[in-house]
């Protein structure tokens, strides 16, 4: 046990509360504490620990618990006890050494910054090892950091600029079914890593467990005071009101859509493990929009959303067009969405439209305005995803519309170019080995031969195959590789370790350290100082097909953008035609031996 952390252990009845009152800071002094028993767990805060455990020993829930931990630290304040109660909740229902966390509510609601935190989040590690030596916790905190559930749990406290748009549309949402007749759309903007889904999710969850609403508000109770804390318990106060005055106490019918089917089984199979009232089915398709009257439908990645151009399969598309009334060559699935539910929730980024079925933003705009829907603007502008911040995603843009004029430093963040391909190759794998969720991408610059007829296994027995007989899809000066076995939860196979992704099995995700290889397609012209694309060069066929040369030439520019920001720790680059690896090389330091040691 660590020096500072005193983890202090009492039976969780009237005689255990006494000992509380009696011992030093059980009285005027912040604290976390856990009350459990062999199965389930809480986990709070409080200034004063005595009185709050009398408050939980009277509460019907908590009373049959046996044992409170209290975690005494001379050096905690308020906010640290705030924010470690919101980390220990999320850490410990991925944990899973408890199988029922008994909170419902993230802990404080918005994730607050203050003096020293980036030492206390430290130093919340010694916490973490100091309960797992008492046999509060199982896994190490690197383990729970690459979990999916981790990432997207309905646990995560979001930062006021996400706390603030939650209320907007937690009261767009109670706007719509008050007070008008018509559907209402809340549409959220934000660029990649602002953290759209992780708030997508958080609102679900509100919405879920509106009938909780009294117990969120008095376990938050002692949080600090501010007007979007008074406005979120006020939104969630009116939201209850509602359901239980209009509704007769029936849930709002929700569904929570993905375009793209790999992302879509991942929260799938999140939402099933979470419980807390998320169930798998809530996560669907744009096809399955149908099949249920929804009362409000939160649509993410709503750029992907498609029309009918390039699909794998029509037939589909045409079945739900005509289920709607809808005439297929002139529909698409945003305006499914808007036909299915009473309420839209929209998670928007123009710039993240990377193929030609995807519609265009001014077939969105077109498609709402269509529907003379009443639109609430919403913003996200704070970079959560990448450790570089607003500046590396900037920078980045920068970089790839040729508008940078120096190079700059990104502060902690790697962003390294590489002279050799397999250099880098080796080096995302063994950042793979040491870290987790590090693996490497490339355009669409390589045909996909080695497909596989049937889906793969959780394996590496197809990869080994297909090396044994010799067979690759990308060659790059002397080394041969092999495409994704397949899309579905690419990220997290075992075999995502030796394959190269595509745009197609990363979109939605993060990773720890991301490789990218820019294909034969892309290249500089240093004439015209600008990232040109030579279409020849490019592979995918069902993009290609049809689409004219100006939008396809930035739906390329998009992906790289894109797959350039997935990177939480670091970006490594690689770049086949010399030209443009020359001109990365203006402002991305190129990887050595020294670099990579660091």
């Amino acid at each position: 046990m660590s020096i500072l952390n005193e983890i202090r252990s009492y039976p969780f009845n009237e005689e255990g509360i006494k000992n509380v009152e009696m011992s030093e800071k059980g009285n005027d002094w912040p604290v976390v504490y856990l009350i459990h028993d062999d199965e389930s767990l809480y986990v709070g805060e409080t200034t004063s620990a005595a009185r709050r455990m009398k408050q939980h020993l009277s509460n019907e829930e908590k009373r049959n618990l046996k044992v409170v931990e209290i975690v005494f630290n001379g050096e905690f304040n308020k906010s640290v006890v705030l924010d470690y109660e919101q980390r220990l909740i999320k850490y410990c229902s991925v944990d899973k050494r408890f199988k029922n966390i008994i909170n419902r509510n993230k802990g404080q609601q918005a994730s607050h910054d203050y003096y020293q935190r980036k030492k206390y989040r430290s130093d919340f590690r010694t916490l973490w090892k100091d309960l797992r030596d008492k046999g509060l916790a199982k896994k190490s905190i690197d383990i729970i950091e690459n979990d999916n559930i981790f990432k997207f749990s309905p646990y995560n406290a979001l930062t006021g600029e996400q706390n603030k748009v939650s209320i907007e549309v937690l009261n767009d949402i109670l706007d719509t079914f008050e007070n008008t007749k018509s559907s209402c759309v809340s549409l959220v903007d934000g660029c990649a890593g602002t953290g759209k889904t992780v708030l997508a999710i958080s609102l679900i969850n509100s919405l879920v467990n509106a009938m909780n609403v009294e117990d969120d508000i008095l376990d938050i109770q002692d949080e600090l005071e501010d007007d979007i804390e008074d406005n979120k318990r006020f939104a969630l106060k009116r939201l209850k009101e509602y359901i239980v005055t209009e509704r007769n106490g029936k849930p709002f019918k929700i569904g929570f859509v993905f375009p793209m089917p790999g992302i879509r089984q991942t929260v799938s199979n999140v939402f099933k493990e979470c419980g807390n009232g998320l169930v798998r089915e809530m996560v669907i398709g744009p096809n399955d929009v149908i099949k249920d009257d929804y009362d409000i439908l939160f649509v993410d990645e709503s750029h992907r959303l498609s029309k009918r151009k390039n699909l794998t399969g029509y037939s589909s598309f045409d079945k739900t067009c005509r289920a709607l009334g809808l005439e297929p060559e002139n529909s698409n699935q945003l305006e499914w969405v808007l036909k299915s539910a009473k309420h839209v929730v929209l998670f928007y980024d123009k710039n993240q439209s990377v193929k030609s079925s995807d519609i265009t933003n001014i077939e969105f705009n077109n498609t709402l305005e269509k529907y003379g829907t009443n639109i609430k603007e919403h913003k996200l502008e704070t970079q959560m995803r990448c450790d570089g911040g607003d500046t590396y995603i900037q920078y980045v843009k920068d970089i790839m519309t040729c508008s940078r004029k120096k190079r700059e430093k990104i502060e902690n963040y790697d962003f390294l170019i590489f002279d050799d391909v397999d250099k880098l190759v080796n080096t995302v794998r063994k950042k793979d080995d040491e870290v987790g969720l590090s693996k490497t991408v490339a355009g669409f610059s390589w045909d996909w031969k080695t497909k596989q007829a049937k889906k793969p296994k959780d394996n590496m027995e197809c990869y080994d195959m297909l090396v044994r007989d010799g067979e690759y899809d990308i060659l790059i000066e002397k080394h041969k590789y092999i495409w994704n076995l397949t899309n579905e939860s690419w990220i997290t196979r075992k075999d995502s370790h030796c394959t190269i992704g595509c745009i197609h099995t990363t979109q939605g995700y993060d990773m720890n350290y991301v490789g990218v290889i820019f294909g034969e397609e892309i290249d500089y012209d240093e004439e015209s100082d600008s990232i040109v694309i030579d279409l020849s060069k490019y592979k995918d066929k069902k993009v290609k097909a049809g689409t004219d040369e100006k939008v396809l030439k930035e739906l390329i520019l998009n992906t790289y953008t894109t797959i350039l920001a997935r990177g939480i720790k670091g970006c490594y680059v690689y770049a086949c035609n010399r030209r443009l690896r020359e001109y990365l090389k203006k402002y991305i330091a190129i990887a050595n031996d020294v670099t990579l040691e660091r």
